[in-house]
């Protein structure tokens, strides 16, 4: 549920462009009426939004705020589009999402016919582009990042400062939870998260917290509540599940408190489905930036069946 918060500033679709006002106007759409929508979008509003999406690219970085704003669509996203609000919150997960970087399977069948030439302008690319369009076209092609996009950095410490690799982690996070059954966008999702979790591997311990303050944490998280560990586990990815498993068991030498326990037990939360895996005394073996997490994702899961 979306918490009602009264404006901080004025704001006005003339000017929401040049002043990056990209929040009020996905608050605006939220808020939008069904049977206006449509005249909504080919007025002045969906211009807006158009020039706001364009202005986005893979390097774009968003504050703490606006990535669980988009976590939030994207959990009720999760309902598809059929549901009430769907186009109201596609719209304002578009303002958070850089051009070629969203994929919607069958467009079509999902999207209202007023819409639908947008989405296909902003997010699919096309080679046979119209010279109307092509100018439109051409500069958010060359952001794309598939040719440059380079290597999942092997650490920790350069993860933190690649912003390309840290956006990509949050828009195939989104993109798997709006659409699990995308081939395309799961396998690439999976190999992420082996590599995140061998970069998590060889992290020293006493850096986790830091880095989890940054943008990272962040990233972390929406890919741990995307669902991806309910896919079937490669050799190489149980692997490295078990090797996290038995770091933490005592019966193992392992456990809380021994060295490298809080990296094995986040590479855990990458391959264990929220609900299927509990700490006893939580308050006292997790550390206070890893217990209100663990705890939201986690132990919330583990409520409704006791």
């Amino acid at each position: 549920m979306f918490v009602v918060e009264l404006p901080s500033q004025n704001w006005s679709v003339g000017s929401c462009v040049s002043m990056n006002q990209r929040d009020e106007l996905a608050r605006f759409w939220l808020a939008a009426p069904d049977d206006l929508l449509p005249s909504l979008w080919s007025s002045p509003l969906g211009d807006a939004t158009r020039a706001l999406v364009r202005q986005l690219t893979p390097e774009t970085s968003f504050t703490s705020e606006q990535v669980s704003f988009r976590d939030a669509i994207g959990v009720r996203l999760q309902a598809g589009f059929q549901a009430p609000s769907a186009i109201q919150l596609l719209l304002a997960t578009w303002l958070y999402s850089p051009p070629g970087l969203m994929k919607i399977v069958n467009p079509e069948d999902a999207i209202p016919d007023w819409l639908l030439p947008a989405y296909k302008e902003l997010f699919e690319t096309s080679e046979d582009s119209s010279p109307a369009n092509q100018s439109t076209k051409l500069q958010p092609a060359t952001q794309l990042p598939e040719p440059n996009i380079g290597e999942f950095p092997s650490t920790l410490e350069e993860l933190v400062n690649n912003r390309v690799q840290l956006n990509r982690m949050l828009g195939l996070s989104n993109l798997y939870y709006i659409d699990p059954e995308d081939d395309e966008i799961r396998e690439e999702l999976k190999q992420v998260r082996i590599a995140l979790a061998k970069a998590i591997q060889v992290c020293p311990e006493n850096q986790l917290e830091r880095l989890w303050s940054t943008d990272l944490g962040d990233r972390f998280w929406a890919l741990v509540r995307s669902g991806i560990q309910k896919e079937t586990l490669e050799q190489s990815e149980e692997a490295l599940k078990q090797t996290a498993t038995q770091h933490l068991s005592p019966a193992q030498g392992g456990g809380f408190g021994s060295p490298g326990a809080l990296n094995a037990f986040l590479v855990a939360m990458l391959f264990y489905e929220p609900g299927t895996m509990r700490v006893d005394e939580a308050e006292q073996k997790l550390p206070s930036w890893l217990l209100s997490p663990y705890q939201k994702v986690f132990a919330e899961a583990l409520q409704p069946g006791g």
